[in-house]
């Protein structure tokens, strides 16, 4: 305990003379003491050595570093959201890459339409807290890829009630099917809606009528991407998650969860039909995977799906055979769990430049089963090459690493894992 005290007092006083004032709701939302646990069989399964640092390769070396990637290997190209403003479209069998489309703001997650490879949908942030929004702010859009037109989806979101907090037993609020606060968009308003924020990742139903969205915290200004306000966030385990609906064909948006901690990777589920049935999301400062109920009799509940990964998860995506692959970000240390369980430590930890912090360069992907219970794969990589792995896209023999690291460039792939052919 001493050395802990003595590390975090040396690095308040290094910090004192280049202190920054943190934002007041990072100060406001530290709480009480939190036990993030780890998952015992997850280290067990653990790569040996750097299996992502020695396989990775790079066909393709121009790409700046990215958010997200959509794959049509059929039709041999894909899409890219990077960090230089524009959705990059990529030539898989050629090995080239181009600037395709420039978009509002930052692009982030992104889907295909279930029923046509021509349209694509997206979300958009801030690169910077005092990006200029207007009316194209943060939100979701539609790129039609054949004429590279750009159209707004929608950028408000319904006025969440604050004070409702989750029920005994609930991790969170959620509402289920029938149940949503729903506001149709030419009724949003200043009184009864708000702009987004932050516009995370997305997923769209099988039917291709409702996108679900992500917003992993709502305060003013929130940017895309890893930085020191999403740190602040990570460590003071705000739950100012929501996640939200936008109904296309009813033209309605939807506010599906709120009270969550950093909600922001997302996969739907289903039973019979083409009607998710439940979401599986991620809290991205808890480490941990959650299940959210739309229909069933555990309708309007949640759940742990596993807990005590050990990074923190970004985005998600399927495989063929239906397994779940995570980003794993940056390496959750024993520090930043240790700080959890000692909040006093916090407020003053905010004060400190990132460039002291003792931040984890390390980053990695696990694989779970198709029900997200189960770990089968789990890697982490140096950070020698790279940090920052924000989504693993699995193809139909590789998977594609989309790396959120400013000045790395390319197209980042690996085979699969011998024992995951």
């Amino acid at each position: 305990m001493m050395k802990k005290n003595y590390l975090f007092l040396v690095l308040f006083g290094i910090g004192f003379y280049h202190c920054s004032t943190p934002e007041a709701h990072f100060k406001n939302q530290i709480k009480e003491s939190v036990d993030l646990p780890y998952h015992s069989e997850i280290e067990k399964i653990k790569q040996q050595g750097d299996p992502i640092g020695d396989h990775v390769i790079l066909p393709i070396q121009e790409l700046p570093p990215q958010d997200e990637i959509v794959l049509q290997e059929d039709l041999g190209r894909a899409f890219v959201a990077s960090m230089d403003g524009w959705i990059w479209k990529i030539d898989l069998k050629a090995k080239t890459s181009v600037q395709y489309v420039q978009t509002p703001l930052l692009p982030g997650g992104m889907v295909q339409h279930p029923k046509n490879k021509d349209i694509i949908f997206f979300c958009v942030s801030r690169g910077k807290k005092e990006d200029s929004v207007g009316e194209n702010g943060p939100g979701i859009y539609e790129l039609t890829i054949s004429t590279k037109s750009i159209r707004k989806i929608a950028s408000r979101v319904p006025l969440a009630p604050k004070e409702q907090q989750p029920k005994e037993g609930q991790i969170g609020v959620l509402y289920p099917f029938g149940k949503d606060r729903k506001i149709s968009f030419s009724d949003m308003n200043p009184t009864n809606s708000r702009n987004v924020e932050k516009a995370d990742d997305l997923a769209i139903s099988k039917d291709g009528e409702r996108i679900y969205f992500t917003e992993p915290y709502d305060h003013p200004g929130a940017i895309l991407g890893v930085s020191s306000q999403s740190r602040s966030e990570v460590l003071t385990l705000g739950r100012n998650g929501h996640l939200w609906k936008y109904d296309l064909k009813e033209k309605t948006a939807s506010l599906v969860a709120h009270q969550y901690s950093y909600l922001d990777g997302i996969l739907l589920e289903y039973g019979k039909g083409e009607k998710e049935t439940g979401i599986i999301v991620n809290e991205l400062s808890k480490s941990r995977l959650l299940r959210l109920h739309l229909t069933g009799d555990k309708a309007g509940t949640d759940e742990i799906v596993i807990e005590g990964l050990p990074g923190f998860p970004d985005g998600m995506d399927r495989d063929a055979k239906g397994r779940i692959w995570i980003a794993l970000v940056t390496e959750r240390t024993k520090l930043v769990t240790w700080l959890h369980k000692h909040p006093f430590w916090k407020s003053l930890l905010l004060y400190v430049p990132d460039r002291l912090l003792p931040v984890s360069r390390k980053t990695g992907i696990i694989a779970l089963s198709p029900d997200g219970s189960k770990p089968l794969y789990y890697s982490m990589h140096s950070g020698d090459r790279f940090s920052n792995i924000i989504v693993v896209v699995p193809g139909k023999d590789r998977l594609y690493l989309a790396i959120y690291q400013a000045g790395y460039n390319g197209l980042t792939v690996m085979d699969y894992p011998e024992e995951l052919k």
